[in-house]
């Protein structure tokens, strides 16, 4: 009989700094998952609805959200006409966290 083993086995059979690089390109691709639409979406609104409170047309939106890359200011301005802030969480390694609320340039 054939023997399995989990992803967790074989993941801990790697040498430490692959184990790390495999943390952190799967950090990385979650974060990437985080998308616009996932946002608009878990808020239960339609392209039409976010367009609307953007006060823009549906097809910007449908742009946006084709983007790979989102800057900032755009974020901050869906997430404002939804009605919610940014926070953003500075870490920086032997310092304490800072939290920058509703970042502004």
């Amino acid at each position: 009989m054939t023997k399995y083993t989990t992803l967790s086995e074989e993941l801990n059979q790697l040498p430490r700094d692959r184990q790390e690089l495999i943390s952190a390109r799967a950090s990385q691709i979650r974060l990437e998952e985080i998308t616009l639409r996932h946002l608009r979406e878990k808020l239960g609104l339609s392209q039409s609805e976010l367009a609307e409170r953007l006060e823009v047309q549906q097809p910007a939106v449908s742009k946006l959200e084709r983007r790979q890359n989102l800057e900032l200011n755009t974020l901050r301005a869906v997430v404002n006409a939804l009605g919610g802030t940014i926070e953003i969480i500075v870490r920086i390694p032997n310092k304490e966290p800072i939290l920058l609320s509703d970042y502004q340039e």
